[in-house]
C-alpha cells in the first residue's frame, strides 16, 4: 500500500520543478531513512531505541485505524512505514526538536518522533500518541514550490486544515499560521473517539484490566476531581507516584470544536441526525484539505466571519477559552437575527 498522499503544490516554479518537490516528499516518507541526512542517520544508528512488540502493534493499528478513517473520507489509504516512527533518548529528542510536548509529527522530514523516557514503559500512552501524530501525518498536504533566481525553495502551505503563510511573508519576517487550533481539536477528538477500539486490541488485554479494575478506577476519579479533568478524558493512571496519568491532549479547543459542531446540528436537523456526523466533516477536510464545505456551515451557523475567527484559535489554553466564548456570542446573535 504504497500510492502515497496526493500532495498538490503552488508557487511559481515549473511544472518539472514542481513535480521534483512532490517526489522528494514522497521519498521522504516511503525512503525515509535513506532521505535523512548523514548526522540525523547516524544519531539514529546509535541512539533509536529497538521497538518492543507491543509498540510496533501500536504503530500497525495507528496505520490500519487512519487507514479507515481516510476510506471514509474518500481519501486512498496508506501506509506509514515503521521505520518512519522513531523512539529515541530524551537528550537526543529535545536536540532535535525543541518544541515542549513529546512527541511531534515532522512533516518536513515525513517522521515521528517520540521522547522514549516518556513511552518506554507505558505502551497505553504510547499508542494513543502513535495514533495522533499519524493523524497529521497523513493530513493533507500542500506545498508551496518558489522560484527565487536559480533557486528553488519548497515549503508546507497547507497541513490539514491549516494554513501556513506564503513564503513572501516569512521573507518580511511576518510568518503566521491560521486553523492551528482547529486542527489540533479535529486530530484529539478523533484520538479520543479511537480509544476505546484501541484498548480492546487482544495485545492491550494486560493494560485494560489494570484500567477497569477497582483501583485504576478509583485512581482516575481521584485525578478527575483534583485537576478538574473529566474521567473521560484520561486514558492512563498508574502507580508510579501521584503524576502516572495522562489525558486526551487539547480539551479546551475540543471544547471549541464540540460546541460548533453541536450548533451546525441544531441548524442543520434534517441534514446532521448528531453532532457526530457534523464532526465527519471537519474530519473529512483534514484529509482532503477542502475547506468550503464547512466554511458555509460554520458561517451559516455562527454568522458571517465566523471561520475567520475559528481560524485564529491557538493552541494555547486561553485561546480556546477566548474563542469558545466568542462563538457562543456569535451564535446568540445569529439566532436572534434569524
Amino acid at each position: 500500500m504504497e500510492n502515497g498522499p496526493q500532495i498538490r503544490t503552488i508557487g511559481n516554479a515549473s511544472h518539472e520543478e514542481k513535480e521534483k518537490a512532490r517526489q522528494e516528499f514522497l521519498q521522504r516518507l516511503f525512503s525515509h531513512f535513506d532521505s535523512l541526512n548523514i548526522e540525523e542517520r547516524n544519531q539514529l544508528e546509535e541512539f533509536e531505541y529497538p521497538k518492543t512488540e507491543k509498540e510496533l502493534a501500536c504503530i500497525d493499528f495507528a496505520n490500519k485505524e487512519t487507514n479507515e478513517l481516510m476510506k471514509d473520507a474518500g481519501i486512498e489509504p496508506y501506509d506509514i512505514p515503521v521505520e518512519n516512527f522513531h523512539i529515541i533518548p530524551s537528550e537526543l529528542y529535545k536536540k532535535a526538536y525543541r518544541g515542549s510536548g513529546v512527541a511531534v509529527a515532522t512533516i518536513r522530514q515525513q517522521g515521528i518522533l517520540f521522547n522514549g523516557d516518556v513511552f518506554r514503559d507505558n505502551p497505553a500512552h504510547f499508542g494513543v500518541v502513535a495514533l495522533h501524530e499519524t493523524l497529521h501525518l497523513k493530513s493533507h498536504l500542500s506545498l508551496e514550490v518558489k522560484e527565487r533566481g536559480e533557486k528553488i525553495k519548497t515549503t508546507p502551505y497547507r497541513h490539514g486544515v491549516s494554513v501556513l503563510s506564503l513564503q513572501e511573508y516569512d521573507k518580511r519576517q511576518e510568518f503566521h499560521e491560521h486553523f492551528r487550533g482547529l486542527h489540533e481539536a479535529i486530530v484529539s477528538v478523533q484520538e479520543k473517539k479511537s480509544f476505546t477500539k484501541f484498548l480492546e486490541s487482544p495485545w492491550m488485554s494486560e493494560e485494560r484490566k489494570w484500567l477497569l479494575s477497582d483501583e485504576a478506577q478509583s485512581l482516575k476519579k481521584d485525578v478527575s476531581q483534583k485537576k478538574g479533568i473529566p474521567e473521560d478524558d484520561i486514558i492512563w493512571v498508574g502507580k508510579k507516584d501521584k503524576e502516572d496519568w495522562e489525558t486526551v491532549s487539547y480539551p479546551k479547543q475540543r471544547m471549541v470544536l464540540d460546541l460548533v459542531c453541536k450548533e451546525i446540528q441544531e441548524q442543520f436537523p434534517e441534514q446532521y441526525q448528531n453532532s457526530d456526523e457534523v464532526f465527519k466533516e471537519f474530519l473529512k477536510s483534514h484529509f482532503t484539505g477542502q475547506l468550503l464545505h464547512i466554511a458555509r456551515l460554520v458561517e451559516k451557523t455562527f454568522g458571517e466571519g465566523s471561520f475567520r475567527v475559528l481560524g485564529n484559535m491557538g493552541t494555547d489554553k486561553s485561546s480556546g477559552v477566548l474563542h469558545l466564548e466568542t462563538l457562543k456570542k456569535a451564535r446568540m446573535r445569529q439566532m436572534r437575527s434569524q
